[in-house]
């Protein structure tokens, strides 16, 4: 499947998600590092919806009832604002099914059109709308697994990438509208009863406690 006819078929699940009831919280992105989209035929990362219908609640419980090989990755969630500026930063953690990766740009199409392994995903609030000095780790059951710095982390340019696609499949990115910016680290795998923790220093930081 071609990507166009892909973000079409998305966003038609997109659309019907929003008619029987959802609420539109905004895009994710997909394979963002350079490597996977080299290995993929990319050229530049994909982009995947939320919406209310996957937002963990304020429990912050996500089962994983069905899921083949759940992953879970810390993200930075930008909040946009007017004339795409950026709004406000904070921490989110997506939890995604990879049964297997694509293996090459035949089977990118397909994975788009079912967003991207998407399965819930955790947002925190804004807290600031600059990353510097904003390094981050991310435990499971309180030991840290994944850890750097997220100051270079290209926010403008994943802010780019939404708009761009979004525009050239004849929809866009609205003020309000939240992004999860790809994950910030390979994902770890998880599995019920793990408490997952991202700690963004002063963007802040979530938790999500897996259940069966």
């Amino acid at each position: 499947m071609q990507l166009e006819e892909a973000y079409q078929q998305q966003l038609t699940h997109w659309r019907a998600s929003l008619d029987s009831g959802a609420h539109r919280l905004g895009w994710k992105i997909g394979f963002n590092p350079p490597e996977v989209q080299a290995k993929l035929g990319l050229a530049a990362p994909a982009v995947g919806h939320l919406t209310s219908a996957t937002l963990i609640g304020a429990d912050g419980s996500h089962s994983l009832a069905g899921a083949q090989a759940p992953k879970a990755e810390p993200e930075i969630v930008i909040e946009i604002g007017p004339d795409k500026t950026i709004a406000g930063l904070g921490a989110a953690i997506e939890i995604v099914d990879i049964p297997a990766l694509p293996g090459g740009p035949d089977e990118v199409g397909d994975v788009v059109a079912a967003n991207i392994f998407h399965r819930g995903v955790a947002i925190g609030s804004s807290a600031a709308e600059s990353p510097a000095e904003a390094t981050w780790s991310f435990s499971v059951d309180g030991e840290v697994v994944r850890e750097g710095d997220a100051s270079d982390y290209p926010i403008g340019d994943m802010i780019h990438v939404v708009a761009d696609t979004l525009e050239a499949a004849g929809e866009h990115l609205d003020a309000g509208d939240r992004i999860i910016a790809g994950a910030l680290a390979p994902p770890p795998d998880v599995e019920p009863g793990q408490r997952l923790t991202l700690d963004l220093g002063p963007l802040g930081a979530i938790e999500v406690q897996l259940t069966v």
